[in-house]
């Protein structure tokens, strides 16, 4: 049997103290039965420490479970870790917020001191996520938060994001399943945890001297939280809204010292010294040292904790054992890192190309396990008939006049052909040597961004084809050869020239009766589903949503209104992204003249986002080598992908508007 913990449970870490909660977790009818509001719907007026705010159409994914753990702290407590302490039964949405009831655990050993910091007021619920369920728009609000599990801390009013130890322990504890929150290896890198033998479940009968200890730490605990709420006598049967504080009420955060030791690397990022890394050593000329590794690997964990990285910039590091405790800080493992360290810089530039874009994230993104790949997809229903009694035995047999006529499911696909997007940079020798640490962020940061670019781009303005006075970006030219653009055929050839019943020439300013008949311009089913839909426009013509007397002041479009904000959010329920990647155009035709006077007119794209796949045979891929012969450095950025619909009804354009 494993050692068991200490019967009084270690020092509770705060966080940072943020502002007030204005609600606390109150008990309900039962000692042990705690009810209070999980989330608080905001606005852009009103946010949480991190900028961010739900709002009622925030997926949240309350029907994916009945029931969901309950943590402390989200499990990132020293003392408690990831102890269930109770389970969450009951989650309602109504217009304030997400209300939440839960039992705690009665065989949990923190219960007592929980209940005694609940009837002081001194916790509040948070609902915690894994990162990959996330998704935020560009101004804070939170678009989807699947709520994994909910917690109760002394500094709430900001979501977390889940560790996944914790999650994985909670779940299991449970007896949940948490394969539906596996849409990505995050989970799957980290087993299920045993179970702990039932003794060791039991309730732990304190000392007086050790219930007197416990009640010190609680007091203190307390007096470090009190005046971020209101606290009021505990009531049992009853919920209050508390009163809001004003800042003045608002103690100053604790001062922290955090000691840090410079080294010659210290104002580089993990994905800079990763990227530094492939470079010196692409000679073979130099190996890091230890403290090099160290630091990395160092700047890689906490990168990670933060959301700066994906967790598989360290997973070889954390399955290979070297993420033990105090490791990081006074092991030198000589020469361990070769297998990982390039795994930060490359899985930095592809979480930064998938998360930067506007027009990618739109696009179901999938991996071809072959190329060409073809998607199967669904097709016509099942036909439904009108069918009478059945009286007479022989219609039991089943025979082509059984009273029930057979229906077909029918099926399609479409294929998929990955095309290769690539780009090259290259640096002398001596530059490398003399000026390497400035120039690295640099050459990080413009790859970064022109691959970025170069995906956006294409999937707006592809065409493939490559003869004179054809191609949708050169109507009265021929394309020049290796322009990206000819890799695959993107939105607007889509509906300007392929399906050109779905475009509609504006001739004029853009209004809200011309995007509406823009959007059923689309099949009717999917006009009918804004959420499922995107506007994609150039930037000049965002600045003329902006001016749309519908969205400017505050009586015409709320809080939302574009002389608070400064920024459209969504038109009638559908979301709208500006990018750069979408030029001027014809006024005539929509289409892109080499002449670029001709060019003054700009295009809205709407999109039926679930129709539409963005497939990558090889997702971006960074290499570098050195090339001896002319004593020069190559970074060499690749990707092989492509784009495609389900149906010819999925995308509409409205060209021609007044810039």
């Amino acid at each position: 049997m494993r050692d068991r913990p200490p019967l009084i449970p270690s020092p509770l870490v705060l966080p940072a103290v943020p502002t007030a909660a204005p609600f606390a977790v109150k008990t309900l009818t039962s000692v042990d039965r705690i009810g209070g509001y999980l989330l608080v719907y905001g606005s852009p007026a009103a946010r949480d420490l991190a900028g961010d705010y739900f709002t009622p159409r925030t997926e949240l994914g309350l029907d994916w479970y009945t029931r969901r753990p309950l943590l402390y702290h989200h499990g990132q407590d020293q003392g408690v870790g990831a102890a269930l302490i109770g389970v969450i039964d009951t989650l309602k949405s109504d217009e304030i917020g997400l209300w939440c009831e839960a039992q705690l655990a009665a065989n949990s050993r923190y219960r007592q001191a929980i209940r005694t910091l609940i009837d002081k007021g001194a916790l509040g619920f948070s609902s915690g996520s894994l990162p990959h369920l996330v998704q935020k728009s560009v101004d804070g609000q939170i678009r989807r938060w699947i709520v994994a599990e909910a917690s109760l801390t002394p500094t709430p009013c900001q979501p977390y994001t889940t560790t996944v130890h914790a999650v994985k322990s909670a779940f299991h504890a449970l007896g949940l399943n948490s394969d539906p929150l596996s849409a990505d290896p995050i989970l799957a890198a980290f087993p299920n945890p045993s179970p702990l033998p039932d003794d060791e479940h039991e309730e732990f009968p304190l000392s007086d001297q050790q219930l007197s200890d416990l009640n010190s730490r609680i007091d203190a605990l307390t007096d470090s939280v009190r005046g971020l709420h209101s606290l009021p006598a505990a009531s049992s049967g009853t919920i209050k809204r508390l009163p809001a504080t004003t800042a003045a009420d608002v103690p100053a955060p604790r001062a922290r010292i955090e000691i840090t030791r410079a080294t010659r690397y210290s104002d580089l990022s993990a994905a800079d010294m990763s990227f530094m890394y492939e470079v010196l050593s692409g000679a073979g000329s130099w190996q890091p040292d230890s403290g090099f590794l160290r630091e990395l690997a160092d700047k890689s964990v906490k990168a990670v904790q933060r959301g700066q990285l994906p967790y598989d910039a360290i997973k070889t590091l954390d399955q290979s054992g070297y993420l033990k405790a105090q490791e990081l800080d006074n092991t030198a493992q000589t020469g361990f890192g070769a297998e990982w360290a390039p795994d930060s810089w490359r899985g930095e530039l592809w979480l930064r190309v998938r998360q930067d874009n506007v027009v990618a994230p739109n696009l179901n993104m999938l991996e071809m396990p072959t190329n060409p790949y073809e998607l199967p997809l669904e097709s016509a229903d099942p036909t439904v008939y009108y069918v009478p009694e059945t009286t007479d035995q022989a219609q039991l047999v089943l025979t082509s006049q059984n009273p029930i006529p057979m229906s077909k499911t029918a099926t399609g696909k479409v294929q998929m052909r990955a095309q290769k997007l690539a780009l090259r940079m290259a640096w002398s020798s001596e530059l490398n040597e003399d000026v390497l640490i400035p120039i690295v962020a640099n050459y990080r940061r413009q790859a970064i961004r022109a691959m970025q670019n170069a995906i956006d781009n294409v999937l707006l303005n592809g065409d493939n084809v490559s003869t004179a006075n054809t191609n949708v970006n050169a109507i009265d030219g021929t394309p020049a050869a290796n322009s990206k653009y000819l890799a695959f055929n993107g939105l607007r050839k889509y509906g300007l020239i392929t399906n050109s019943a779905l475009s509609l020439n504006a001739n004029g300013p853009v209004t809200l009766p011309l995007l509406r008949k823009a959007r059923f311009l689309l099949n009717g089913a999917y006009a009918l589903r804004p959420r499922d839909c995107a506007w994609i426009v150039d930037d000049l013509t965002y600045a003329r949503l902006l001016s749309m007397p519908e969205f400017v002041t505050r009586d015409k479009f709320g809080d939302d209104a574009t002389n608070l904000q400064g920024l459209i959010g969504r038109i009638d329920g559908i979301d709208v992204f500006a990018t750069a990647e979408m030029g001027l155009s014809q006024a005539s035709n929509g289409l892109i003249s080499v002449t670029p006077a001709n060019n003054t007119r700009g295009t809205a794209v709407l999109i039926f986002k679930p129709l539409w796949y963005l497939g990558f045979r090889r997702q971006v891929t960074a290499n570098l080598e050195y090339i001896s012969f002319s004593d020069v450095y190559h970074l060499i950025v690749t990707a092989r992908l492509t784009m495609a619909a389900q149906d010819t009804q999925s995308a509409a354009v409205l060209y021609g508007i007044t810039v």
